[in-house]
């Protein structure tokens, strides 16, 4: 009953051997990872909306308004 989800999925129990000092120091360097994903994740959603506005403009010139026809022309 008294089993982790861990050790259910893995059949064996994880060795936890973390000093406080490498607690403070891997979570230092957590830190400085997430803000560098957070600024790739802005960085990126910037460029693909940027990317998103010019196929917009370049679809919106392209697009096909239709035969010029006239009254009188023959179909």
């Amino acid at each position: 009953m008294g089993t982790s989800l861990f050790k259910a999925n893995y059949s064996y129990k994880p060795i936890i051997s973390l000093i406080l000092w490498q607690v403070i120091k891997i979570s230092k360097t957590a830190k400085e990872r997430v803000e560098i994903l957070i600024n790739l994740y802005k960085n990126f959603y910037k460029t693909a909306k940027l990317v998103q506005e010019r196929i917009r403009k370049y679809y919106n010139l392209k697009k096909f308004k239709g035969l010029d026809l006239k009254e009188g022309d023959k179909v």
